[in-house]
C-alpha cells in the first residue's frame, strides 16, 4: 500500500464515524463518543485517576458492546489493510509457537517463517538418536565405543526428557573424550548447542561430524545429517546462501535425503523462486510416497501464494488426512490455510468449518480466531463474530516474537536497535549484557560481556559491523558484530581517560576530558567515523572510532542529556535534556544553533525525519511534539500516553511516528494527522527503547520487564 493510499484509507475511517453519527439518537452519539475519545486516549473527568495521578487505560470494551468492538475492528482493517484477505500464505503460524527454543513466545508469523524446517529436522534426530540409544556393544574391543555410547545416552535423556540442554552438552562431551571421532556425538552436541543460542559452536560440531566417519550410518558415504543441522543453523543466523550450500552439498552426496530438499525448498521460498520450491517439495514427496506432512504443508502454501487454491486445497487436505508421527504438529496451520483460502473464496461456511478445527487444535491461534471473525461477519453473525474479534486481541496477533533472554533479577532492557541490513536485531539491559539476536528468526546469535555497569545505549554503525554501547560507569565500548569480540573501549577513570584495544592493537593512556557521569545516549555519524555520546554531565563528546580520541565537546544544557540525534545530512546534531528543551548544535563548529522549548518536563527521546526537514521530542509531560526545527516552530502535538514518553522513531517512509511509554504501551502515530494509529499492549512494565527495522515492516521494543519484543506493522 503506497502513502497515498494509506492515507486516504485512514481518512476514510474518520469519514465513516462522521456519516455514521449523523444519523444516530443522542443515546448512541454519546456512546460512539466514547468510543472515539478512548481511541485517541483524551481523558474523561470520569476515567478514574490512580494514586501516582496518572489516568488508568480503559479498554474500549469497558463501555461499548461486544457488537461495536468488532465493527470498530472491522473499520480498522479497512483503514489499515491489518491482516486483508489477501494475507500470506507462506508462514506457518502455529509451528511457531511448538517448535521454538523456550525464549521465545511469538503468535504472529514474521514474512519468512522456516520453522516447519527447524521442526521436522527436530524430529529427524530425535528419532535417529532414539534409534542409537537403543543399540548394545558388548564386544570387548570396541569397549571405548561401548562406553561412549553409554554417555551418548545419558546426553540423549537429558535432551529429550527433560530440555537440559546443558546437561545433555556436559554428557556428550563425556562422550567425545572417549571416542573424538564419535560423529553422531557432534551432530547431538551442535543441536544443543543451537538450543541453547550458541550457534557459533554448533556449527562447528556440525563441522567436525562432517569430517569423521559415523559410527553407525548405514551407508557411511551417504551421511549428510551434518549438513541438514549445520544448514538448520544457517538459517537461524540470517546466512541463507550458507545454508543453500549445504543442502545443495547434501542433496548430491544423498539424492535420496528427502529433508535436504524441504531445507532448500525453504531457501528459494525465501528467494521468492516459487517453482525451484515446488519442484523441490515435489522431489520430497516422491522419495517418501507422499508420506511427508511438512512438505504438503509447504508446498500447498506455495501453490495458495500463486493463487491455484485447487492445488492448495489438495495439499492442506493431504497433509490434514497424513498419519506420519509428526503430522498432528501441522494440522492446524493446514486448517487455518484451508479455511483461508474458503473465505477468499466466499465460502464462509466451509471457512468457519476449518477455522474451528485449528483453534481445537490450538487454542491461541490468534489469526485463526480473526478470520473466523471475518467469516461470522459475512454471514450476519456479529455477536460470534465480535466474540473472534475480542479473541484475536490486536496486540497478540501483532506480537511476532517475545524475547527473554535477559534474565537476571535486574535485567531491564534499556536500549534496543537494528542492523542496517535489517538482519541483527541488539539488546542492552541493566544485566550488563548485550544480546544479538537474528530479527528474521528471533534467534539469540551471542551475548556480548563484559560491560560494567548496565547498558544504557547500543548503537549500530551505518555499514552494520561495528556496534557501540554505552553504560551507567560512564565506559563505551565498540564491538565487532560479527565475532562478538571487542574493538576499543574508553573508560572513564577520576580524571582521566583511558582508550584501550586501538586499531593498531595496542593500548594507551591519554589525558582527556570525558565524561564524569553515566552515559545515556550513543549516536553514529551516517559517515560511521564518529560517535556522539550524551551524559548526565550535560555535555555532548564526539570521538574518533578507530583511536577513541575526543574531536570536540558541547555544552550548554543545564541539565542530563538524555538523547542524541544526528541529522541525515550529518551537519546538525540535537540533543534532548532534562532541563526541558532540545538544542541544535553545528557539528563542525560546535555552534548552537536553536533551542526549542514547549516541553513541560525532561526531554526523553528524539528523532529526525528521514528527510530532515522535521524533528519529533517525546517528554516526561507524556506529550510528543513535531517541529520545524529550522525555523523555531512547533508542527503539533500527539496526545495520548497516559505517561512519560520514553522513546521514539520515524518509520523509513516517515509518515508513521513509533512511541514507547512507561504507560507500558506502544503507540503508532499518523504524521500527518497527530492521530493514534493503534495502541500495542504487551509490556508489563515501562517501555524503555523502540525501533524501526530498515523496510518499515517490523518493530522492536525493550522494556523493564526484562523482555525484547518484536512486532509486525499493521498493514502489512
Amino acid at each position: 500500500m503506497n502513502s497515498i493510499t494509506l492515507q486516504k484509507a485512514k481518512q476514510a475511517v474518520f469519514i465513516k464515524f462522521s456519516n455514521v453519527l449523523q444519523h444516530l439518537s443522542k443515546l448512541v452519539l454519546c456512546i460512539l463518543l466514547a468510543l472515539i475519545l478512548s481511541m485517541t486516549e483524551i481523558i474523561l473527568p470520569t476515567i478514574p485517576i490512580t494514586r501516582h495521578g496518572v489516568a488508568e487505560a480503559v479498554p474500549i470494551n469497558k463501555y461499548l458492546s461486544s457488537l461495536q468492538v468488532g465493527k470498530t475492528f472491522a473499520v480498522l482493517e479497512k483503514a489499515t489493510n491489518f491482516i486483508a484477505t489477501g494475507s500470506s500464505f507462506i508462514p506457518d503460524i502455529s509451528i511457531l509457537r511448538a517448535t521454538l527454543a523456550p525464549t521465545l513466545a511469538p503468535t504472529f508469523a514474521p514474512t519468512f517463517a522456516p520453522f516447519s524446517l527447524i521442526y521436522r529436522v527436530d524430529f529427524f534426530f530425535e528419532a535417529q538418536e532414539l534409534n542409537l540409544i537403543k543399540i548394545n556393544i558388548n564386544d570387548k574391543k570396541d569397549s571405548f565405543v561401548s562406553a561412549a555410547l553409554e554417555s551418548y545416552k545419558l546426553g540423549v535423556e537429558k535432551a529429550q526428557e527433560k530440555a537440559d540442554y546443558k546437561g545433555a552438552v556436559k554428557h556428550y562431551s563425556d562422550a567425545l573424550s572417549k571416542d573424538g571421532k564419535f560423529a553422531e556425538a557432534h551432530v547431538s552436541r551442535g543441536r544443543a548447542y543451537s538450543e541453547l543460542g550458541d550457534q557459533e559452536r554448533a556449527i562447528a560440531d556440525y563441522t567436525i561430524a562432517m569430517n569423521v566417519s559415523p559410527k553407525f550410518a548405514e551407508d557411511k558415504d551417504r551421511y549428510v545429517e551434518p549438513l541438514l543441522g549445520r544448514g538448520t543453523v544457517y538459517i537461524k543466523l540470517g546466512n541463507y546462501q550458507a545454508a543453500l550450500d549445504d543442502f545443495n552439498l547434501a542433496i548430491k552426496l544423498n539424492p535420496d535425503f528427502y529433508d535436504a530438499y524441504l531445507g532448500r525448498a525453504i531457501i528459494y521460498i525465501e528467494q521468492k523462486d516459487y517453482q525451484q520450491a515446488i519442484n523441490d517439495l515435489t522431489e520430497a514427496l516422491k522419495l517418501t510416497a507422499d508420506n511427508y506432512p511438512a512438505a504438503f504443508l509447504k508446498r500447498g502454501s506455495v501453490w495458495a501464494e500463486l493463487g491455484e487454491y485447487e492445488k492448495a486445497i489438495e495439499d492442506f487436505t493431504q497433509a490434514i488426512d497424513n498419519q506420519a508421527d509428526d503430522a498432528r504438529t501441522y494440522y492446524p496451520d493446514a486448517y487455518y490455510k484451508r479455511g483461508l483460502i474458503n473465505l477468499n473464496l466466499g465460502k464462509s461456511k466451509k471457512a468457519i468449518d476449518d477455522l474451528n478445527n485449528a483453534i481445537k487444535l490450538d487454542s491461541k491461534y490468534c489469526e485463526a480466531y480473526y478470520k473466523r471473525a471475518i467469516a461470522y461477519e459475512t454471514l450476519g453473525e456479529n455477536e460470534a463474530a465480535n466474540k473472534d474479534y475480542i479473541s484475536a486481541d490486536y496486540s497478540k496477533a501483532l506480537l511476532i516474537y517475545n524475547l527473554t533472554g535477559h534474565s537476571e533479577m535486574f535485567a531491564a532492557v534499556r536500549s534496543v536497535a537494528i542492523s542496517p541490513d535489517g538482519i541483527t536485531l541488539a539488546s542492552g539491559s541493566e544485566d550488563s549484557t548485550i544480546k544479538l539476536w537474528n530479527l528474521k528468526t528471533g534467534q539469540e546469535i551471542k551475548t556480548l560481556s563484559g560491560n560494567s555497569g548496565s547498558v544504557l545505549a547500543v548503537a549500530f554503525s551505518p555499514d552494520g559491523q561495528t556496534l557501540a554501547s554505552s553504560t551507567t560507569q560512564k565506559i563505551i565500548k565498540l564491538w565487532n558484530v560479527s565475532t562478538g569480540k571487542e574493538i576499543l573501549t574508553i573508560a572513564w577513570y577520576s580524571d582521566w581517560i583511558r582508550s584501550f584495544g586501538s586499531s593498531s592493537g595496542g593500548s594507551d593512556e591519554k589525558t582527556i576530558s570525558g565524561h564524569s557521569d553515566r552515559i545515556r545516549s550513543l549516536a553514529f555519524s551516517s559517515n560511521g567515523q564518529t560517535i556522539a555520546s550524551g551524559s548526565d554531565d550535560k555535555t555532548i563528546k564526539f570521538w574518533n572510532i578507530e583511536t577513541g580520541e575526543q574531536i570536540r565537546g558541547f555544552s550548554g544544557h543545564s541539565d542530563s542529556i538524555q538523547s542524541l540525534s544526528f541529522s541525515p545530512n550529518n551537519n546538525i546534531i540535537a540533543s534532548g535534556s532534562c532541563d526541558k528543551t532540545i538544542k541544535l548544535w553545528d557539528v563542525q563548529t560546535g555552534k548552537e544553533i536553536n533551542t526549542l522549548e514547549e516541553h513541560q518536563q525532561c526531554v526523553r527521546a528524539i528523532a529526525f525525519s528521514p528527510n530532515g526537514q522535521t524533528l519529533a521530542s517525546g517528554s516526561q509531560d507524556n506529550n510528543i511534539i513535531l517541529w520545524d526545527w529550522q525555523n523555531n516552530k512547533q508542527i503539533r502535538t500527539f496526545k495520548g500516553h497516559s505517561n512519560a514518553v520514553t522513546s521514539l522513531a520515524f518509520s523509513p517512509d516517515g509518515l508513521t511516528i513509533v512511541s514507547g511509554s512507561d504507560d507500558k504501551t506502544i503507540k503508532l502515530w499518523d504524521v500527518q494527522t497527530g492521530l493514534t494509529i493503534i495502541t500495542l499492549f504487551g509490556h508489563e512494565s515501562y517501555v524503555e527503547s523502540v525501533a524501526f527495522s530498515p523496510d518499515g515492516k517490523n518493530i522492536v521494543s525493550g522494556g523493564y520487564d526484562k523482555t525484547v519484543k518484536v512486532w509486525q506493522m499493521p498493514w502489512q
